[in-house]
């Protein structure tokens, strides 16, 4: 699971599967350390040449001199060839040794630039070398002076024990050379790293609960306010803190995840990272507000002759009191390209907008349809709450003792608790209709149904081994393999995702059943038999029948807890499979956007069918 932390983490939002090794696509290629008899040929050839002048060199300026010339002379050579490797090694290996951490550094430098090395590690290493070997009030300095740049270097890399050892060295260094003023910015800087150092496994104990419980809040805020506040990485970090405990936070995080239309907005959201600062300590107040400064910077050209803008301005000169460097914005790649997530709850002008918006983002239309006739609508990727709370499931309990509701159904409520958020990061088409008798038959050369008569009729009696099939077999017509189709089921996240449609209420249609029966064919008004598939009204993305006629399989293994994290989905070997949205002989409960029961995969049953998935290629999450 932890690879979501890397690309949600990342983009946020949507075809947000993007992550920073898009950055790290322009960096200079790095030669491998050399091995084997070009390696052995390379250090006899430096022995021959070097070797008399290292052994007459008396005095540690003598053996500097020969580093430094050594250095010289490799930048002269071929990048990446192993008599350059070799003679930035010795150089950096003598003047440390010399006690000269400048040239040493330097020599270290060269050598990580050019070769597949770990450069904070190296640079470390050298300087505790030039430390130990270090001998004059000059040495001292240089080592004192040199060691915060790679205390810098090693906390970036996150090597904290090592930039404490450095930080000590350097500390000691600038206590023998008199430098009184780095002796106390290194001891306060050994005490922020052993901070970091307590964040640092606060962190990891956070991706390990995560592991197992991807949407865990406090895990998640732990690990965002790590990575936001510590480390820097907003981009990673505020997508856990949208997940997170704490509800200030989650809630700026979650407008930065809906994205800006407008310099107003922009304010809105420094105004939200400055208000979360006020009630926080000194160190982590000033982060915030620096947060709060990238967003400020953005709105600010454009807010000018404003009262807006004249607050803008003002808390910019707020903020330049710190004395630190406002960061730019950091968004990923792709996010900074893709339309905001739909992030519930939302209505249903909101809801058409996000399918208009990320079908011109992707160049597909919002409704698709194949080349059997068969059509799909566009689900945007977005982010709500699956599920119900505590107090909802023990509010429903009780109603369905009242109602002598059967035992199946009260044994799997419990399932739907606790609440969390989801978010889909992949946008995908969902068949706007179960899969009639008509195109089952089509595809699969036969009509299993009991309620025949009418080819637009769902088609039931099938299991799910065989609704798995005809996605198999429907992507496999070969005008479906020209047009590279992919067929599946959708997970169950995905349709309950699609099913609510940014509404948070019991049905799409609201809390209120009588409204139900203008969306949905259940035991109140079917008469205890399937309907044409598009004869209710859809929900606001398009589809018809989310609630009744059929209950619908899903691509989930069933568990009585709900999948959490990003894109979750249940693939576990077992017998028995999800399935939603109740049907023509059921109660009105049993329709509800959040109510989850499992059967088995072998089960016919003629309440029971499915609906597709259609991801087409070259659109995010083939």
């Amino acid at each position: 699971m932890r690879s979501r932390f890397d690309l949600v983490l990342v983009s946020v939002l949507l075809s947000l599967t993007t992550t920073a090794a898009a950055g790290e696509s322009n960096a200079p290629q790095k030669a491998p350390v050399p091995e084997g008899t070009a390696l052995e040929a390379s250090q006899k050839a430096a022995a021959e040449l070097y070797g008399d002048r290292f052994r007459s060199a008396k005095t540690l300026a003598d053996k500097t001199a020969v580093a430094a010339d050594m250095i010289e002379a490799a930048l002269q050579l071929q990048d990446g060839s192993a008599d350059q490797y070799v003679l930035l090694k010795i150089a950096c290996q003598i003047a440390a040794g010399a006690g000269d951490a400048a040239t040493a550094l330097r020599a270290a430098e060269k050598h990580a630039e050019r070769f597949d090395l770990a450069a904070a590690k190296l640079k470390a290493e050298t300087l505790l070398t030039a430390a130990r070997e270090a001998a004059t009030t000059a040495q001292h300095k240089g080592v004192a002076e040199t060691a915060l740049p790679v205390v810098g270097n090693l906390t970036d890399a996150d090597e904290i024990e090592l930039a404490l050892d450095v930080c000590e060295a350097g500390r000691a260094a600038a206590s023998k050379s008199r430098q009184f003023a780095l002796v106390k910015e290194l001891a306060a800087k050994a005490d922020d790293l052993k901070q970091q150092q307590a964040s640092s496994a606060e962190y990891r104990r956070a991706l390990a609960v995560m592991d197992n419980d991807p949407a865990e809040p406090a895990a998640n805020l732990a690990a965002g306010r790590y990575l936001c506040l510590v480390k820097g990485d907003w981009v990673k970090g505020i997508p856990m803190l949208a997940l997170g405990s704490d509800a200030a936070l989650k809630a700026v995080a979650l407008m930065e995840l809906r994205g800006v239309d407008s310099a107003e907005q922009q304010a809105s959201i420094g105004d939200a990272w400055w208000d979360a600062a006020e009630t926080r300590p000194g160190a982590e107040r000033d982060t915030l507000r620096l947060r709060a400064g990238t967003w400020y910077q953005q709105a600010a050209p454009k807010l000018a002759g404003g009262l807006a803008g004249l607050k803008t301005k003002q808390r910019l000169a707020e903020i330049s009191k710190l004395g630190r460097e406002i960061p730019a914005a950091s968004r990923a790649p792709a996010a900074s390209q893709s339309p905001p997530l739909a992030i519930a709850p939302f209505d249903e002008k909101t809801a058409k907008q996000h399918q208009a918006a990320w079908a011109k983002h992707l160049k597909v239309p919002v409704l698709w349809t194949n080349t059997i006739g068969m059509s799909f609508v566009l689900i945007p990727p977005g982010e709500f709450d699956m599920g119900s709370t505590a107090e909802e499931v023990a509010r429903l309990l009780g109603e369905a003792k009242e109602k002598s509701l059967p035992s199946w159904y009260i044994d799997f409520l419990p399932s739907e608790a606790p609440k969390h958020r989801i978010r889909i990061t992949r946008p995908f088409y969902l068949g706007i209709s179960e899969v009639t008798q008509a195109e089952y038959e089509r595809v699969m050369g036969s009509n299993p149904s009991q309620f025949k008569g009418d080819p637009t009729r769902p088609v039931e009696m099938v299991n799910w081994d065989e609704a798995s099939a005809f996605c198999r077999k429907l992507g496999e017509l070969p005008p479906e393999q020209t047009a590279r189709t992919v067929y599946r089921l959708p997970t169950e996240a995905e349709w309950e995702f699609s099913c609510r449609a940014g509404t948070t209420t019991m049905w799409y249609s609201g809390d209120d059943e009588a409204l139900l029966k203008e969306h949905a064919w259940f035991s109140g008004n079917s008469g205890g038999t399937t309907h044409p598939v598009r004869q209710k009204a859809p929900n606001s993305w398009g589809l018809y029948d989310m609630h009744g006629n059929l209950w619908e399989w899903c691509q989930d293994t069933y568990q009585d807890q709900l999948p959490a994290g990003v894109d979750p989905v249940v693939a576990q070997s077992a017998s028995s499979r999800v399935i939603r949205g109740g049907s023509c002989s059921g109660s009105a409960a049993y329709c509800r956007s959040a109510f989850r029961r499992g059967d088995s995969l072998s089960i016919r049953g003629v309440n029971l069918g499915f609906r597709l998935v259609s991801v087409l290629a070259g659109t995010p999450g083939k």
